[in-house]
């Protein structure tokens, strides 16, 4: 596989996010694969943040502290509620075609 772990070119702390473009290119990477990557990471257990305000510093770090980590716990949760809540629909929609 790769050389090079992708936690090698995420930095410490929210003020050194790093936004996905460079880290694809930092990884040589397509963006897609930079992202497949970072969530291969977060499952085997290595804490990545990210930011995504909209704001030229959004990107990737790894938390120095529960400052740093306590607004991507916030964002991925509301992230989780959303979906549950518009899979709500699709839910319904499915039972009554399958009571049909």
């Amino acid at each position: 596989m790769d050389k090079h772990n992708v936690l090698d070119f995420i930095p410490f702390g929210r003020e050194n996010a790093i936004p996905m473009s460079e880290l694809a290119k930092r990884l040589n990477k397509d963006p897609r694969t930079a992202r497949k990557l970072v969530f291969h990471a977060r499952i085997n257990g290595s804490v990545i943040c990210s930011t995504c305000s909209g704001n030229k510093s959004d990107g990737y770090f790894r938390p120095v502290s529960a400052e740093d980590v306590l607004p991507y716990i916030r964002l991925q949760k509301s992230r989780i509620s959303s979906a549950k809540a518009a899979l709500k629909a699709a839910e319904s929609f499915a039972n009554d075609v399958e009571k049909e």
